[in-house]
């Protein structure tokens, strides 16, 4: 293939031919064979098999273990070396096989919402993934695309492109056909469109030069889409997890100094400290996060919702403000035309015949607008021929037609009402007759109200003719002749009430975000029951610092006549307030807004820079479906919690036990080997709390990260904890007279009962036996509770230094679990109404 590293300093005709493609575009078996050349190489299925096990393993802590394994074995001490490695072999085989799966879900939901780029192919246009762009294709843009690869431009009009992914520049940067110098730098690049920018207005035929991991942002694997801030829920994790391995290395220190101190054998100190280490850290955290929130995705994809960033979903869960546009959430989402009616309100057939034609000949932005006006008037318009274009974009909301016929040339120009207005110094009266604005604009800016107030979205419709050059631009839209008004209508959707009322039920605060003007934006308000007593227009909030905007934004349920930064400055000012905010959006201009916000959530058929930005898709425009996908995000949240109030509870207390009659007795009151059975039966039960039932109360409001809540709770257990491990060891020194090899079985088999019982009593506000759990839950606890009553009683209990011990024995250990699990159910009742959770 050609040399094309330098494409913008070639001219479009030779660098087509350099890459061997043509006006007819690529022949699709051509296409094919490039798109193996080109391909982003993705790993091996093994080697990232491999990546994903070995990462199981990352929680240093367990790398420190791994290490007192190769010294274990380095000492001859191979029976401990190989009952403590197959422990750690099959968590992180569990972790990885859940992980895995989790995984594979995931990618398949994010491949039904793939990026799609417009190709010319034998001659033919097409629709094919982004990923599936190759040198040589001709690719077409229009506003709202994705520029799938660096290219050359071949033919454009009115061309502006967002390079902010790729520059730092916020502002559009104009784009057109021609020739620069090689030397010319990045951002002066105005023949050229690049991979993960976008369109912001206009149309254009490019030539694709460099694609896939060659182009610009593939050198440094970034496109639009983004790796993105953590999550707050992530940052607390991240800080949770941080806490207890400080915790756990000073404890562990100390214990082995001690226990050399003390003269035991060098070795087992080592071993015991280090397994209390793993002891004391949740280390399958990371796996049952990344399982829940799978987990909530795949529930999520049975209602039509695809999650692209799996840790959107907690933040879904915790979102107490949800903005949204009108058009297709609140209301029906299908624009009907009303009527067509001139400057002194009345009917004009004149309009239809021209707002079809401007409709018809539109090709730079498809619409819902303009595809009701063609459906909707049907003229015939077999002697008139489209011959120029200034396509549609929202800085100037307008869109301009150039119609010929055998009278000559006429400029058609429709768009929002006042950016029409604006445009024309004459009126079209009834009749022929035309009429300076100057007299007539304070009448038909009274129409312009009584329309809006009565729910209809005004257009503005005006022409003029063209006669000395009917080739026009922006520049042209001067001096222009008002015609008339379109009335569109957009009913409330069906059923819109009861949905706003489901989410005002679960504390969530829905507020409209609408470039409608304000007469409209409170018709429809009211319409809904949302109150319109205080709207913020786009004027005022231009006039706002940053400050008072953030000031007011609690207050204001309606927010009309936003420009697109303007939708982001809202959205920014709520997150001031500490608000979770989600925004729902699926327009060019809703781009950065979407980008900024908590939860940035889109529809499958959104323009790409929408999709792009979102975190979630949905694949019907449904505020119903936001709302079942809210709940699910609590369900995640509060099952991921569970798993981590129940490693607190259970673990600190277990490590602060043994840490401390490892200091009072002569002996080791657990093995190593020991510890971590302990920590990986009570963890199995774990695995499968993703999938827990949650109660009803739970689900009420959002839930944030609260390490207020872990903390008390990690006390409280902790010290119960260790209470009743000291009174289990009393009982089988002091009550059984049982030797050291028996104690230890006996606290072996209490701990993890203990262990799965306290993890049923915590998943609950409720009385534990009030609620019910999932059936993978309850099936897991009784199977590990089964398995460790019988451990003492079987063979292979010696492997692990655990004996037989007396059924007497084994039933009071069962009784102090259940005591402990009694008195937790009190503790956790007061420590819920404590905190409020």
């Amino acid at each position: 293939m050609a040399d094309n590293k330098k494409f913008w300093s070639r001219d479009a005709g030779e660098l087509m031919q350099l890459l061997g493609t043509s006006s007819a575009g690529l022949a699709g078996s051509e296409a094919l064979m490039r798109r193996g050349q080109t391909r982003i190489m993705a790993q091996h299925p093994l080697k990232q098999g491999l990546l994903l096990f070995f990462e199981q393993y990352r929680n240093p802590l367990v790398l420190l273990l791994v290490f007192a394994l190769i010294l274990s074995f380095s000492a001859g001490t191979y029976g401990d070396c190989l009952i403590i490695f197959s422990i750690l072999f099959l968590s992180g085989l569990l972790g990885f096989i859940q992980e895995r799966r989790a995984g594979k879900a995931a990618e398949k939901l994010r491949a039904m919402i793939r990026t799609k780029a417009r190709v010319k192919r034998d001659g033919q246009i097409e629709e094919v993934a982004v990923e599936e762009v190759v040198p040589g294709d001709l690719v077409l843009l229009e506003a709202g695309d994705i520029v799938p690869a660096d290219a050359l431009i071949v033919s454009s009009k009115d061309l502006y492109v967002n390079e902010s992914a790729l520059t730092g520049e916020s502002f559009p940067a104009e784009k057109k056909e021609g020739v620069l110098p090689a030397e010319t730098p990045l951002i002066a690049r105005s023949n050229s469109v690049f991979r993960g920018t976008s369109v912001i207005s206009g149309t254009a035929v490019v030539v694709s030069a460099i694609a896939a991991s060659e182009s610009e942002l593939g050198k440094i694997q970034a496109d639009i889409e983004g790796a993105g801030e953590a999550t707050a829920f992530e940052k607390g994790i991240r800080r949770f997890g941080y806490l207890l391995m400080r915790v756990a290395l000073v404890m562990s220190a100390l214990i082995l100094i001690i226990n050399v101190a003390m003269g035991r054998p060098a070795l087992d100190s080592i071993l015991f400290a280090l397994a209390l280490s793993v002891g004391i850290t949740p280390e399958l955290l990371p796996a049952i996060v990344t399982i829940a929130l799978s987990e909530g995705a795949r529930q999520l994809a049975g209602k039509k919702v695809i999650v692209k960033k799996l840790s959107s979903i907690q933040n879904l869960g915790s979102v107490d403000v949800l903005c949204s546009d009108k058009t297709g959430t609140l209301t029906e989402g299908e624009v009907r035309i009303n009527s067509c009616l001139n400057a002194e309100g009345l009917h004009d057939e004149r309009i239809e015949r021209y707002a079809y034609l401007n409709s018809y000949f539109e090709s730079g932005y498809s619409n819902p607008m303009d595809a009701a006006i063609v459906r909707y008037f049907k003229q015939d318009i077999s002697g008139f021929a489209k011959f120029d274009e200034v396509p549609y974009d929202f800085i100037r909301k307008r869109l301009s037609i150039v119609v010929t016929n055998n009278s000559g040339h006429i400029m058609i120009t429709k768009g929002a009402f006042s950016s029409v207005l604006n445009v024309c110094s004459t009126v079209q009266l009834q009749g022929e007759s035309i009429a300076d604005m100057a007299g007539h604009r304070e009448k038909i800016n009274a129409l312009f109200e009584t329309y809006s107030a009565q729910g209809f979205r005004v257009i503005g419709i005006c022409y003029k003719e063209v006669t000395s050059d009917p080739v026009i631009t922006k520049e042209n839209e001067q001096g222009m002749v008002f015609l008339g008004f379109i009335l569109l209508n957009d009913p409330p959707k069906e059923g819109i009430l009861d949905v706003i009322n489901d989410l005002r039920s679960k504390q969530v605060a829905l507020k409209i975000i609408t470039g409608d003007n304000l007469l409209i934006a409170g018709s429809i308000a009211a319409q809904l029951g949302i109150s319109s007593e205080r709207i913020l227009s786009g004027a005022e909030i231009q006039q706002m610092s940053d400050e008072a905007l953030a000031a007011k934004a609690d207050h204001v349920s309606i927010f009309a006549e936003t420009e697109p930064s303007q939708k982001e400055r809202i959205v920014r000012a709520l997150q001031t307030n500490s608000h979770v905010v989600g925004y729902l959006g699926d327009g060019i201009n809703d781009a950065s807004a979407l980008k900024v916000a908590d939860v940035g959530i889109s529809v499958n058929n959104a323009v790409d820079i929408a999709k792009e930005s979102a975190d979630v898709i949905l694949l019907e425009k449904d505020l119903g479906v936001i709302a079942d996908g809210i709940i699910e995000g609590r369900k995640t949240y509060i099952n991921t919690t569970k798993y981590i109030l129940n490693s607190v509870c259970t673990n600190f207390g277990n490590m602060l036990s043994l840490a401390v009659l490892s200091l009072v007795f002569p002996y080791l009151p657990l093995l190593p080997a020991q510890v971590l059975l302990i920590n990986f039966l009570t963890d199995l039960p774990a695995l499968a709390i993703v999938s827990d039932n949650v109660d009803h109360e739970f689900l009420l409001r959002p839930r944030k990260w609260d390490i207020k809540l872990i903390r008390n709770f990690m006390v409280a257990f902790g010290l119960e904890s260790s209470l009743f491990d000291f009174i289990t060891f009393g009982v089988l020194i002091a009550v059984f007279h049982l030797p050291v090899v028996a104690v230890r079985t006996g606290w072996f088999v209490e701990s993890v009962i203990s262990g799965v019982l306290i993890l049923l009593v915590i998943r609950t506000h409720r009385l534990f036996f009030a609620s019910r759990p999932g059936k993978a839950l309850l099936t897991a606890s009784v199977a590990v509770i089964i398995i460790v009553l019988l451990i003492p009683y079987l063979s292979l209990s010696s492997g692990v230094d655990l004996s037989y011990i007396e059924p007497a024995v084994t039933l009071a250990m069962c009784g102090i679990a259940l005591l402990y699990a009694l008195l937790g159910e009190a503790t956790k009742r007061a420590l819920f109404r404590r905190t409020g959770y």
